[in-house]
């Protein structure tokens, strides 16, 4: 796992517990072109931050989605 893919797991385990790894892992594979979460780099950050905003709103309060997309961006 890249140094980047283990801080924004980090951040976003404190938003989605347990299952942010598999819902991090979804995001890549489904909407940056199939990219492995462990590959991540900071050119596929500001992608992933849409993303995150807009599926983890699904899952959680969508402030709390905000909040964590908000945080993924600043690793960029």
């Amino acid at each position: 796992m890249s140094q980047l893919s283990d801080e924004v797991l980090k951040v976003s385990l404190q938003y989605l517990g347990p299952a942010a790894e598999r819902f991090l892992e979804r995001q890549t594979k489904s909407h940056l072109n199939g990219l492995a979460f462990t590959d991540l780099q900071k050119s596929h950050i500001p992608d992933l931050a849409t993303w995150v905003r807009t599926s983890a709103s699904l899952i959680i309060d969508k402030k709390k989605a905000e909040e964590l997309a908000t945080r993924i961006t600043r690793m960029g």
